[in-house]
């Protein structure tokens, strides 16, 4: 009777501590990882700014542009590294579109807002043409290999004040638990293509 309340007892200690672990993990593989890319170019320069964050409000990672030398320093990466890493990732998202996996990555938002100007009345309507045909052909390629969610184009010619200003912005995202997934495939179809030393 005794070893029944004692086993009992210690069942009820034991199941939330192995619980609550497993469904925070669980949360954690379930949460959406953004990067947000905003591109600004005006007459007077060019500003940017790239953050990864969790749930929109854990930031991750933030690099702007015009950071001080101190910030710079932190940031720092060789050529060599930074070749590396970006080899792997553009690799990870190519490999992703071959194999129709693309669509695990979310393009949140993407949107082109500002003015330009050639003061060129005619040429300003040519170009805004071309332009405006050219986003539709990047949309077209974003839709067939992403989940696009919201686009918006705003890059108007501009008349009267001979303003060039863009302003570009791009959302993207992806669940946790599906990037980790396809890194898992990529790393089991990488050793599948090595060759054994048994051979």
């Amino acid at each position: 009777m005794n070893m029944d309340k004692i086993a009992g007892e210690v069942t009820e200690m034991i199941l939330p501590a192995v619980f609550v672990p497993v469904l925070l993990i669980s949360l954690l593989l379930l949460i959406s990882f953004r990067i947000n890319i905003v591109f600004i170019a005006k007459d007077t320069g060019i500003t940017y700014t790239i953050k990864g964050d969790l749930l929109k409000v854990i930031k991750v990672f933030e690099i702007k542009s015009g950071r001080d030398e101190r910030e710079k320093k932190n940031w720092q990466i060789n050529q060599k590294e930074k070749g590396v890493l970006r080899a792997r990732f553009l690799g990870l998202i190519n490999q992703a579109i071959q194999e129709q996996r693309g669509k695990i990555f979310h393009i949140e938002k993407l949107s082109i807002d500002g003015t330009f100007s050639i003061e060129d009345a005619a040429a300003n309507a040519v170009l805004y043409g071309l332009f405006l045909i050219l986003w539709q052909f990047v949309l077209i390629f974003l839709a067939k290999n992403f989940k696009l969610e919201h686009q918006y184009y705003n890059f108007l010619p501009d008349f009267q004040n001979d303003k060039n200003e863009l302003i570009f912005q791009a959302i993207f995202r992806v669940v946790i638990f599906k990037m980790l997934l396809l890194v898992a495939h990529n790393l089991i179809a990488t050793v599948k293509k090595k060759p054994s030393n048994l051979e």
